[in-house]
């Protein structure tokens, strides 16, 4: 795995906690800020999870399935985000 891959993929391990923890924070506090956060934190994970598992597909074609879940949930996840924006302002 080239280096670039595995600091995305390190950058994915640490965006669980941070997640967990922010969304924690607006669920007790009703933060709406720790919520935007939270939510930009798990789409950016995604996205750097998306590369490492497309590497690994082309050395085995049956992860194409995860690469093609992942890439919409990121579609999706960034979709809702940008029109929650939208209907807060």
């Amino acid at each position: 795995m080239p280096q670039a891959l595995f600091y995305l993929f390190v950058y994915f391990l640490l965006t669980v906690p941070v997640f967990l923890g922010l969304a924690l924070v607006a669920q007790v506090r009703g933060s709406v800020r720790a919520r935007r956060a939270g939510e930009l934190v798990l789409l950016t994970g995604i996205a750097a999870l998306v590369p490492v598992v497309l590497h690994r597909a082309l050395d085995v074609p049956a992860l194409w399935l995860a690469v093609a879940l992942l890439v919409a949930i990121l579609v999706i996840g960034a979709v809702l985000h940008v029109r929650s924006y939208s209907r807060s302002a």
